[in-house]
């Protein structure tokens, strides 16, 4: 019985040690993430891409994912810009050609 509990304790410290947290914000910032909805897991992913909270909710409601959002931005796209021309179906390397040609996104009818 005891090796049972000392099992079940080890497992819950392990799982507590390994969850995500809030750790290296500052309160302001913890604030700002919970008030758009963000868990500290995803919080820790936004801002360690070099994202704050309010540009990760503009990328997250263009429909971006962090992977995808810090593509697109390490090119110079806002969200907006970003969601305009994924929407037309232009994928990155694409806009980036059609951009620096002065050229903008057009929508096709389906």
């Amino acid at each position: 019985m005891k090796k049972l509990l000392v099992v079940a304790l080890a497992g819950l410290l392990f799982s507590c040690a390994s969850a995500p947290s809030w750790k290296g914000m500052s309160e302001r910032e913890i604030a700002d993430w919970k008030a758009i909805g963000f868990d500290a897991a995803k919080a820790q992913t936004w801002s360690k891409s070099g994202f704050n909270a309010e540009q990760s909710q503009q990328w997250s409601k263009a429909s971006f994912d962090v992977e995808s959002a810090s593509e697109w931005s390490k090119e110079k796209f806002n969200p907006e810009e970003a969601q305009t021309w994924k929407q037309a179906g232009f994928k990155l390397d694409d806009a980036i050609d059609d951009r620096a040609k002065g050229l903008t996104p057009v929508k096709m009818e389906k």
